[in-house]
């Protein structure tokens, strides 16, 4: 597997189209694209009362906000030069915004390469139940980026490389003592 020369950036120019309402008047995350939608307006609500990553962080942390039996959103501070390796969400639709700072993602592409996109804040991505990326904070500052999973994740499978491609290399479950998203 080999990193691409792919770079984007996102930004606030993504325009998605509108989903059904649940019965709660919000939108039914049932597709990346709706969850990204949902989580934008989530995050246009909740700006002020967000959590934001301390300017001395150290290490990466994480703040559950919201839990449903459809839905569950994460706050996730980002430290310098921290990230998390390559992971897929265990079945779960997700979606990511980043709130204040830059995060770089690489993923892997249908043809089992790498691509690379930075995510700038005020913007994000969408990604389906089989996406396998991973995180990091490339800046020199700390960033914070609001996570949704549809339906609540039960599991996460993390990757490593080596000449065979993609391997396995372990699986964490929710109903582990130290989960973590």
């Amino acid at each position: 597997m080999t990193i691409t020369q792919e770079t984007r950036t996102l930004g606030t120019d993504r325009t998605v189209p509108a989903t059904p309402l649940g019965r709660d008047g919000r939108p039914r995350p049932n597709g990346p694209l709706a969850l990204l939608d949902l989580l934008q307006s989530y995050v246009a609500e909740a700006a002020e009362l967000l959590p934001r990553a301390e300017p001395g962080l150290t290490e990466r942390t994480y703040e559950l906000l919201e839990l449903t039996d459809e839905l569950e959103i994460w706050a996730i501070h980002w430290p310098q030069g921290q990230g998390l390796e390559l992971h897929d969400h265990g079945g779960s639709v997700g979606a990511l915004w980043v709130v204040e700072g830059t995060l770089e993602e690489h993923y892997v592409r249908p043809e089992q390469v790498l691509g690379r996109r930075n995510i700038v804040a005020g913007g994000g991505a969408a990604f389906g139940p089989h996406y396998v990326h991973d995180v990091v904070n490339s800046q020199a500052a700390p960033a914070t980026s609001v996570h949704a999973y549809s339906p609540p994740m039960e599991s996460m499978t993390f990757y490593r490389q080596d000449e065979r491609g993609l391997v396995v290399d372990r699986a964490e479950y929710r109903a582990d003592p130290s989960w973590a998203p």
